[in-house]
């Protein structure tokens, strides 16, 4: 008997401490709480308040709230049973709680009580105002939880969690209006509980204008001296990948975007600039520079224009001292080591089956002596820009113009170590786009002062030279046909032309003479070079000129 009174005052004094009521900014929470661990350690009397407990013949529900909370992710996990008939105990407790803080829609879940005292530590956090009553049933005991939820803060990204029913409107706007002021700027990402299960969300971009504008090529003007060519990006994005922002562009939308490289860059931008160390200053020091070019997808060719291209000059038409080399291109498209001075020069690279994807431009620069300078535009070409005719590397898209050979010139800003002579080994073809309604195309001299100083137009000097180290063809003299022109020459409508006068003799058979060469054979317009290893001059500078069909 003192044993069941002392038990009876045990649970008396445990009920009264279990119901604990916390009032946070008008929501309610009534945490039914059971010390389980305090009848562990009572282990010796456990089997006797339970043998007290069905003597008593009085029913009770032992209450608690757990402290950690299972996630909403797992709910679906435990066994759902909608509570029908509430206990006596329950109705004495709702009294307790203000009605204006509960909601009248209640849910119920019921799960075992290994299940519920495993997972006690992950039970849901509740983000609504509703009320939720949690009965937990078991052979020993059953146990009840009402629990008052807080407002749910809205997130920027779209909830996996099991929404509850019974938000209000009013709520909702509320929540809205807490975090971003009035309901009608924002649009919360919410998951509807719909048969669907379509996400339909707006989210925080609905508040900016999304501009969309492509990434074209455009140009910046730098005065009257230049102009460069950059690519419309975003001006992020512009940063992003290492450009310089300029201009305006897409209409103020983005910035027009100038990308600079130099030794040991890689770049994979439409328009790059490869320029020579502390340029627009000369190298006085040997150099070793490389510059990898990852190609974009569906570029078929790549575009150099030698902006500024000054190295040491050739040394009997071999460049010892300085080259510039190029690899990775297709492996039936060859590109002549060059050197010397071949500012305003251009060359396109066919790269359409390049094996590795990438390009190597190379500078090697092999004694400190001299000066070096380059500055070279890179313009990566898909199918529908202007690509130039398979086989071409050097491609004229204007109707008349100058097309020379390289190292022809000997204007130069650095390097005073310079000579004006074609290079040893060149096999390469030179391509004209043919004008609209274009049948022929006339060939001239270009009139200027000649490298001696002492006539009125410049030199064409191609040489060939027999096994007695004789001239084929006579000084002074055109030369034109397979056998004045066996090594070395320049060939217009099929016909090879050497020597140190320019003439097929068709118009004037005074080979002493330069005289207008007409090319009037049909398809792509075309001018052949070819050199052998030995005996070089001055090389070629002609005019031309496309005249209309008769």
């Amino acid at each position: 008997m003192t044993l069941c009174n002392g038990v009876w005052i045990s649970m008396l004094v445990c009920f009264w401490s279990q119901v604990i009521s916390v009032y946070h900014n008008d929501f309610v929470t009534i945490r039914m709480k059971m010390n389980l661990l305090k009848l562990d350690d009572r282990r010796d009397n456990n089997v006797n308040i339970l043998k007290c407990d069905s003597k008593s013949k009085r029913s009770f529900q032992l209450r608690f709230q757990p402290h950690d909370t299972m996630p909403r992710l797992f709910w679906h996990k435990l066994e759902q049973k909608q509570e029908t008939t509430p206990t006596v105990t329950e109705m004495e407790m709702e009294k307790v709680t203000p009605p204006a803080t509960l909601s009248s829609e209640q849910e119920a879940i019921t799960m075992p009580m290994e299940e519920m005292s495993s997972a006690s530590n992950d039970l849901p956090t509740f983000d609504t105002t509703t009320t939720t009553t949690v009965t937990t049933t078991s052979t020993s005991f059953n146990s009840t939880i009402i629990a008052s939820q807080p407002p749910s803060i809205p997130a920027t990204f779209t909830t996996i969690m099991k929404p509850t029913a019974g938000l209000s409107t009013k709520w909702t706007e509320k929540v809205k209006n807490l975090f971003f002021g009035s309901p009608g700027q924002i649009h919360l990402l919410q998951k509807h509980g719909d048969s669907s299960g379509k996400i339909r969300s707006k989210g925080f971009l609905s508040l900016f204008e999304v501009i969309k504008f492509d990434n074209s090529k455009c140009n910046v003007s730098m005065g009257e001296i230049r102009s460069m060519e950059g690519v419309c990006y975003h001006e992020f994005e512009c940063k992003t990948f290492g450009g310089i922002p300029t201009e305006r562009c897409a209409d103020g939308a983005g910035v027009c975007c100038i990308f600079l490289t130099g030794c040991g860059d890689t770049t994979d931008q439409p328009i790059a600039y490869f320029e020579s160390p502390k340029y627009p200053q000369p190298v006085h020091e040997m150099l070793i520079c490389v510059l990898i070019i990852n190609l974009r997808k569906n570029v078929q060719q790549l575009r150099l224009d030698f902006l500024t291209f000054e190295l040491s000059r050739p040394t009997d038409g071999d460049c010892l001292e300085d080259q510039f080399t190029i690899s990775g291109q297709n492996i039936n498209f060859e590109v002549p080591t060059l050197c010397g001075v071949n500012t305003g020069h251009h060359i396109y690279l066919h790269v359409s089956s390049s094996l590795d994807g990438k390009i190597y431009l190379s500078f090697l620069a092999k004694v400190p002596s001299g000066a070096r300078i380059f500055n070279i535009k890179i313009s990566q070409l898909e199918p529908r820009d202007n690509i130039a005719p398979d086989g071409c590397l050097q491609y004229y898209t204007e109707s008349e113009g100058i097309v020379k050979s390289f190292n022809y010139d000997i204007e130069s800003t650095a390097v005073a170590n310079k000579e004006a002579t074609y290079l040893n080994n060149l096999n390469y073809v030179i391509c004209i786009k043919r004008s609209k309604n274009s049948c022929t195309v006339n060939y001239v001299v270009e009139r200027g002062v000649d490298i001696r100083g002492n006539g009125e137009q410049m030199d064409f000097q191609i040489l060939n030279k027999d096994e007695d180290e004789n001239d084929l063809v006579p000084d002074g003299q055109a030369g034109a046909g397979i056998f004045n022109c066996p090594y070395d020459f320049i060939a217009i409508n099929q016909v090879r032309l050497c020597g140190e006068r320019f003439n097929d003799g068709t118009d004037n058979e005074d080979f002493t003479m330069n005289a207008l060469v007409r090319d009037v054979a049909a398809g792509p317009i075309i001018l052949p070079f070819r050199s052998d290893n030995m005996y070089v001059g001055r090389g070629f500078r002609l005019a031309y000129k496309q005249e209309l069909c008769t």
